[in-house]
């Protein structure tokens, strides 16, 4: 291996260990190999860093050339796959899920109240869009909180969840946006959900 090709590689490892863009490209048995490595020696968080960077040079490849990578596609899902497990689905609000729907309540274990599961890259591509303020009343807990409130905000759908199938494609930028969780609820105080600007309107 020529020292450019070398050095390829480890700017590619580097940039999944960060979940930074990848402009270059490396094949899908060196990625595959990256993310299983990645996976067995950080388990979750470094997984899911690696995804947010293949995953990142996935649509930046695609934009600039105009051609699906499905080799990279199916990798991507494949490892998705380990860190979307029940403890990883966030609890959805009952006012996103359907009243004909009947819970047990009383329970010592959790329950969660609907199927669908968030994903976890394309909610931080979105943090990383629009920041960690809420988007409809400017709330930051970091600055209300201090360390306590760093990194935390909830993630609207745009599109209600609930009147879609159990999968679809999530586009970060144009079907997710940061809001508070008194902004979510007040969001989904009617079916369909009050949308970001009159939600805007009404604080105003």
């Amino acid at each position: 291996m020529s020292d450019s090709s070398s050095g390829g590689y480890i700017y590619y490892f580097k940039n999944l260990m960060q979940g930074k863009l990848n402009t270059r490209t490396i094949n899908g048995f060196a990625i595959d190999f990256f993310l299983k490595n990645i996976y067995n020696d950080y388990g979750k968080t470094g997984l899911t860093k690696a995804l947010l960077s293949l995953s990142q040079h996935l649509d930046y490849y695609e934009d600039k050339s105009g051609a699906n990578i499905h080799e990279g596609r199916e990798i991507y899902k494949r490892y998705l796959k380990e860190i979307q497990t029940k403890q990883d689905i966030d609890i959805v609000y009952a006012d996103e899920v359907s009243p004909a729907h009947k819970y047990a309540e009383g329970k010592t274990r959790v329950v969660l109240v609907n199927n669908y599961e968030r994903n976890q890259i394309a909610r931080k591509k979105c943090i990383d869009h629009f920041g960690l303020n809420c988007q409809c009343c400017g709330f930051s807990f970091k600055q209300k909180y201090g360390e306590l409130g760093c990194d935390f905000i909830h993630v609207h759908h745009l599109i209600d969840i609930s009147t879609i199938g159990n999968e679809y494609s999530v586009d970060p930028i144009n079907d997710l946006i940061p809001v508070c969780p008194n902004c979510h609820s007040m969001l989904h105080k009617r079916k369909p959900a009050y949308s970001i600007d009159e939600l805007k309107q009404l604080i105003n």
